[in-house]
């Protein structure tokens, strides 16, 4: 009959029961085939390991590990070795593995089929399970345990070659840097070598040099002004010696002249002049003022205003001379006075003294001071030319110092990147050789077995219980759903109850179902159906149980 919204429990509780012989035989046919499935199916024992990433044992604050691959992809790696065809055809040699299929088939399904066993489960970050499915239970823990050790071995060697190749890399890079770097430094060298004293670097100390260059030329231009004026002094007294010696000399002639002829002239007659004499600072003048007044007397007569003048200052330099040798000069004679004028002191052998022999050593004396004078006027003008020429060095390479700055600044620059890449390089060479260090001597990130391959108990397929429960669940679902279905396709009205819920029609009377010939043969077919249905059941059930009865009742004392 049609289904309603309305139903109630005991109208679905009818419908079932109506329905009952297909809902039990779909029930037993699906129950039946997962009791099939579970007894033919081969049984395949899964077994197990846990491994666990054991972290790295030297603190990373101290050691830093170059290997910073993630444990994921690190795993990904690792398990395109252990599971390539050389390792696994490595594993089922050495456990004797698919024997018989390596027979039959050729070597790459052989591996696939293998492939197929092997799941690997990451748990976390810090560990894995490696499993492996095969039909003997103690192979299936043989090959795990197996495959974990190729994993632990593996990742050593994995980590140790990366460590290695990182070094390695690391290393080459470090050797192209320097000799970069040295190449960049034997430029700048060169160029620091050419252009030294211009370079920036060294303009405070070309400054500081011209300073005291400058210092240097203003001190020789003092001491050359100071030259200068000691040879104008020199040139002076020379001067001055030199008419003293002319004056004394004319008066010594004149005075020779008088006493040729005593009544024509005066004699004058000059006073040797010695350095012991107490009158010596008056008699330079004193003889020079004679010989002056010796001169104009041949000239002019004695009331000439200048030759009075001048036997005045005569009488007061001899009254000074007389009295700075205590004694009047009409009293008093010198050795000199007593002599006769115009001549000069007899030596022995011969020989006769100038009478200006002193004051010509004065002026040879003079002379010669002068010279040096002159000598060293030369070498202080030599001194300037070679500070002037320093000077103007200087200031050139002072003038030239931006333009090297510039040039140094595009040295130095690549220098420097240079110099910083080798130092950034120069580190992580030695942390790179501190980390392969660390992997070869296994203190670093390594695969431990946590939990070993274990011995499995239960197949993994096919998993019963899970079986069985998904065959209830259909079982339920297809026999009870299919009846429920069945009715709702069936347009059949099945009683006064049923007829009033589809029509308001007043009932007045019902006829009873007629059992006629084909009403009989209707059911007759049915019970026909039920009776061959059990009929197979039943069949099936016992070919089963002949057939797999030991495997029943191996799997029944197992569940016991």
């Amino acid at each position: 009959m049609p289904l309603r919204p309305n139903m109630q429990p005991q109208e679905f509780l009818e419908i079932f029961l109506r329905r009952k012989w297909p809902i039990v035989f779909s029930i037993l046919f699906i129950l039946f085939g997962a009791s099939v499935y579970c007894v033919v199916t081969p049984e395949m024992f899964k077994s197990s390991t846990t491994i666990l990433v054991v972290p790295q044992r030297v603190p990373e604050n101290y050691v830093k590990s170059t290997i910073s691959v993630r444990i994921e992809d690190r795993l990904a790696t690792i398990q395109q070795q252990v599971l390539s065809r050389t390792r696994l055809t490595a594993v089922m040699d050495e456990l004797g593995l698919f024997k018989e299929a390596r027979k039959k088939q050729p070597v790459e399904e052989v591996v696939g089929m293998m492939r197929k066993r092997i799941a690997i489960e990451v748990r976390h970050n810090d560990a894995f399970t490696l499993s492996f499915i095969h039909e003997n239970r103690q192979t299936a823990m043989l090959t795990a345990s197996r495959l974990a050790s190729f994993f632990i071995d593996e990742n050593l060697k994995a980590r140790e070659q990366q460590a290695v190749g990182t070094a390695d890399f690391l290393e080459s890079q470090l050797d192209d840097t320097k000799k970069k770097l040295e190449a960049q430094e034997e430029r700048v060298r060169k160029y620091k070598t050419a252009y030294m004293g211009e370079l920036p670097q060294q303009l405070q100390a070309n400054l500081q040099m011209m300073s005291r260059l400058q210092d240097q030329l203003r001190a020789n231009a003092d001491a050359t002004r100071t030259a200068q004026d000691r040879k104008m002094l020199m040139e002076s007294q020379i001067g001055t010696l030199e008419t003293q010696v002319n004056a004394m000399e004319a008066q010594a002639r004149a005075a020779a002249a008088r006493n040729s002829n005593p009544d024509k002239s005066e004699s004058f007659a000059a006073e040797p002049v010695s350095s012991s004499d107490p009158a010596a600072p008056y008699l330079p003048d004193l003889n020079a003022k004679k010989a002056q007044l010796a001169n104009l007397s041949t000239k002019y007569t004695d009331r000439y205003p200048e030759i009075r003048r001048l036997k005045d200052e005569i009488a007061q330099l001899e009254k000074s001379v007389a009295e700075a040798r205590g004694a009047v000069p009409s009293s008093a004679a010198t050795p000199a006075a007593s002599a006769k004028p115009g001549r000069s002191k007899s030596f022995p052998g011969g020989m006769q003294a100038s009478p200006f022999g002193k004051e010509r050593e004065e002026i040879r004396r003079l002379r010669t001071v002068a010279t040096g004078i002159d000598l060293e006027l030369q070498s202080l003008k030599k001194e300037r030319i070679e500070i002037q020429k320093n000077i103007n060095a200087i200031e050139l390479r002072v003038d030239r110092s931006p333009k090297r700055e510039q040039e140094m600044i595009s040295l130095t620059r690549d220098y420097d990147n240079l110099k910083k890449s080798y130092d950034d390089l120069l580190k992580k060479k030695l942390d790179a050789d501190v980390s392969q260090n660390l992997e070869k001597r296994q203190k670093g990130e390594q695969f431990q077995i946590l939990d070993p391959a274990n011995l499995p108990e239960e197949p993994f397929i096919p998993n019963r219980p899970k079986v069985f429960g998904i065959a209830v669940l259909a079982a339920l679902l297809i026999g009870f759903g299919g009846a429920i279905g069945l009715e709702m396709i069936d347009p059949s009205v099945r009683g006064t109850k049923e007829f009033r819920h589809f029509s308001e029609i007043p009932i007045l009377a019902s006829i009873p179902s007629i059992h006629d010939k084909a009403y009989a043969r209707k059911v007759g077919r049915r019970r026909a159906a039920v009776f061959g249905g059990l009929i197979t059941f039943t069949t099936a059930v016992t070919v089963f149980l002949l057939v797999y009865g030991d495997k029943v009742r191996t799997i029944l004392q197992g569940a016991r």
